[in-house]
């Protein structure tokens, strides 16, 4: 219901207050209306908290995805035989003697 109709539904039922008849007829139109407005406003209220948690929930799972795929894994460099070898500049500074 508008509220153009609500209002002209409360003048109707003040400029009839004599008419019980119509008084009631209008009143249960009203409360029809509400009950109907009450029940829309609920599964809208319930309908937007489900779709917030869903949100939220996609959030979080693409935030591991991204984490996961988004940077590839460090691994430490294999060791050869050469890289376990003294170098020359480890062992002599540069005047030729021993460190």
């Amino acid at each position: 219901m508008k509220a153009e109709d609500f209002k002209a539904k409360t003048a109707e039922i003040m400029a009839n207050l004599t008419d019980q008849a119509k008084v009631s007829i209008l009143l249960a139109e009203l409360n029809e209306d509400y009950d109907a407005e009450t029940v829309t406003k609920t599964t809208a209220i319930a309908t937007a908290e489900k779709l917030v948690k869903d949100n939220e929930n996609l959030r979080s799972t693409n935030m591991q995805l991204f984490l996961k795929v988004g940077e590839p894994l460090k691994t430490e460099p294999t060791k050869t035989v050469e890289d376990d070898k003294p170098k020359y500049e480890d062992l002599f500074d540069e005047n030729g003697n021993l460190k």
